[in-house]
């Protein structure tokens, strides 16, 4: 299959409040993403029932629950700086804030030109002096789990007065000249106070806002997820879309994660990203590292890490691999199970070169969607011009709901390329990101 690649627009530059004062690049031209992404632990200060890792979270005896070792978080960072070429990072936990050598982290990063962003949920950063520590250590920008206003948030996170500390830390991030971003989960008490929260992302200066369906990714227990907390996509549509048309009033980037395209009004489509368009916005995550980091090595305090590959041939086969299984691969037969993760590595290597890497990214956003999430599509989504770009409904949420909220959209051509919308958004480049993402 080939994409149509979006051609390159000219960056322009604006004003941006979180950026205190600064010029802000953005840009539309739409590139392979080289961020990159690891789980230090899932070890965390709080216990949001839409969190993907809530079990491993709970659980203090499962094998990814324990922060990892500095060495090890060290060494992932290397890897994916030297091997896969990333050039930022994604750091998160559980809550990466109360790692242990979190600042030692960030300053490694920074030294080794792996630009760090920390996912957190703000309740340590709100302690004066802290958001301090963090901009000297050379901090990037934190993405922040801004998941309601008020009682709303505390009840979501599970934590009374986590709302009042993410305040004093976001407000501390302005004052202080750190750039962040908002992650915020539409759960069901969220969908209501979705414009909300858009103001308060204006208020305070957010780079962007992202707004995130709640969908399980991981390991959610069933029964978590339930009428009563998991809205219709169909509700969420009218307080979303007043959410989006203030942010990008007043400038702000705002991403819709995971939702059919046919639930964005016209107008806001290219902001709707399902995991065909992911990998095309540098906030998010390279697929190809994402496989390796996402494996449970690469998430366990000890033990070494697994063999690098890349995306192609064998990567899935290789992604399903138990741990166990693989690491007793490597003892009882090291030279064959190496000669076979080097043999992969310069196989899918020449078929990138061939095939072009945007298309085994695109084969990998499907497989993701198809596979491992098991999205389904209405009988209505046939005669819809998105149907080949648009994962349709995600499996779990077609269980609770069905999929007959689909709404075909007709009036463009049936498009087979992936950037047929989002080529058109502008979206913040940072200023390390500039030599390739511009």
């Amino acid at each position: 299959m080939t994409v149509e690649l979006a051609t390159a627009g000219e960056p322009i530059a604006v004003p941006q409040g979180s950026r205190n004062g600064r010029l802000a690049l953005k840009t539309k031209k739409r590139t392979l993403s080289r961020r990159a992404v690891m789980w230090l632990g899932q070890t965390c200060n709080l216990r949001c029932y839409f969190c993907y890792f809530l079990n491993r979270i709970t659980n203090v005896q499962h094998p990814e629950h324990e922060f990892m070792t500095f060495e090890k978080a060290k060494e992932i960072c290397k890897t994916l700086r030297q091997f896969y070429g990333c050039t930022s990072i994604d750091i998160q936990g559980g809550e990466p804030t109360i790692f242990p050598e979190i600042l030692d982290l960030i300053a490694y990063c920074r030294e080794i030109g792996l630009y760090p962003t920390l996912i957190t949920n703000g309740l340590h950063l709100a302690q004066p002096g802290v958001l301090e520590q963090f901009r000297d250590a050379g901090i990037r920008d934190f993405l922040v789990s801004f998941h309601g206003i008020g009682a709303i948030h505390d009840q979501v996170v599970g934590r009374t007065g986590a709302y009042q500390k993410i305040e004093t830390a976001v407000g501390r991030m302005r004052d202080l000249g750190i750039p962040f971003r908002f992650n915020c989960t539409m759960s069901k008490p969220v969908a209501p106070i979705l414009p909300d929260i858009a103001r308060k992302a204006i208020e305070y200066g957010a780079a962007a806002v992202n707004y995130i369906a709640f969908n399980p990714f991981e390991d959610q227990e069933a029964g978590i997820r339930t009428h009563d907390n998991v809205p219709r996509y169909s509700d969420i549509k009218p307080k979303l879309t007043e959410a989006m048309d203030l942010l990008e009033e007043a400038g702000i980037e705002v991403n819709v994660r995971y939702l059919p395209l046919c639930m964005a009004e016209e107008r806001h489509r290219k902001n709707f990203y399902n995991f065909q368009q992911l990998s095309y916005d540098h906030h998010e995550w390279d697929y190809q590292s994402w496989l390796w980091t996402g494996l449970q090595p690469q998430r366990m305090r000890g033990g070494t890490t697994s063999p690098v590959y890349r995306l192609g041939t064998h990567a899935r086969q290789i992604s399903w691999i138990q741990p166990k299984v693989l690491f007793e691969r490597l003892e009882k037969r090291p030279i064959k199970t190496r000669l076979f993760f080097a043999y992969q590595r310069i196989r899918a290597r020449f078929e990138q070169m061939l095939r072009g890497r945007n298309v085994l990214y695109r084969n990998e956003a499907m497989e993701r969607a198809d596979l491992d999430l098991h999205y389904e599509y209405h009988a209505a989504c046939e005669s819809c011009a998105m149907r080949r770009i648009c994962d349709g409904f995600h499996g779990d949420y077609a269980q609770l709901f069905g999929t007959a909220e689909a709404a075909p959209i007709t009036n463009v051509p049936l498009t087979n390329d992936p950037l047929f919308y989002i080529r058109h958004q502008e979206k913040v480049v940072e200023e390390e990101d500039k030599a390739w993402a511009l």
